[in-house]
């Protein structure tokens, strides 16, 4: 009962500061919004948000605001355009995302939002087609967690500006890519004989999409490379770099 207490008023203040921000037109010019969307311990064994959260509000730029909610209805277009940047760590693998959220998100992102999923966020392309497409890559599945050596695969691009090839311990996603799907490989790595991307961007509409794969929990983050890929994607996502 105190979870639920917690979530439904974590939701209501969430919900309270996407209002407020929509009567303040010009606060987005003094500060960027950004809000984390998972799901908590009691829906997510496997990958609760409360320690990525704790990790990723230590990285958030200095004028960011980090909103976190497991509420799935901000999704919707209306709610998301608050943002300039959409984290996605949901571990729905065993639901369908609601056509109404689907059609939020994609709305969302070709408008000019962006999007990063991080690790297990791949969930919400689970029974979405509309989410693959999205993403230009279809999830696969995963071996066991082991050390793993990243390698560099677009060193000039804004993201892995500054990054080295490094090594670390994480729950290895497999993923198909789609060929008809334009993106850039930014990382990857080989297992077992097979290369597989382990990060990719894309630029959809207006807006722009990151995939990390790495992030499978908190130990994750302890690795400075990913640190500032972390970062580095955040800058991306919501357009404050060199390219236009």
């Amino acid at each position: 009962m105190e979870h639920r207490e917690r979530n439904f008023r974590s939701t209501l203040y969430v919900k309270e500061i996407t209002c407020l921000m929509k009567l303040q037109p010009d606060r987005k010019t003094y500060i960027k919004q950004a809000i984390l969307i998972g799901d908590y311990h009691q829906d997510a064994p496997y990958h609760p948000l409360e320690p990525i959260e704790k990790e990723i509000r230590k990285l958030m730029p200095e004028g960011w605001e980090l909103h976190v909610t497991d509420d799935y209805d901000m999704f919707t277009a209306e709610r998301l355009e608050a943002y300039d940047l959409c984290i996605s760590y949901t571990d729905s693998f065993d639901k369908k995302m609601s056509d109404k959220h689907t059609a939020g998100i994609i709305s969302y992102i070709v408008n000019g939002g962006g999007l990063l999923i991080i690790h297990a966020g791949v969930s919400m392309q689970e029974q979405r087609h509309e989410i693959k497409l999205l993403m230009g890559a279809v999830y696969r599945g995963h071996t066991d967690y082991q050390p793993l050596d990243m390698s560099v695969s677009s060193p000039s691009h804004p993201i892995m500006q500054g990054i080295f090839s490094f090594s670390m311990e994480e729950e290895p996603y497999e993923f198909s890519l789609l060929s008809a799907a334009e993106r850039t490989i930014l990382m990857e790595y080989n297992l077992e004989g097979t290369t597989w991307p382990a990060a990719w961007c894309s630029n959809y509409g207006l807006g722009r999409v990151v995939y990390l794969m790495p992030g499978h929990h908190a130990a994750s983050f302890d690795y400075p490379e990913y640190r500032k890929i972390v970062v580095q994607s955040m800058f991306w996502v919501a357009g404050l770099d060199n390219e236009n």
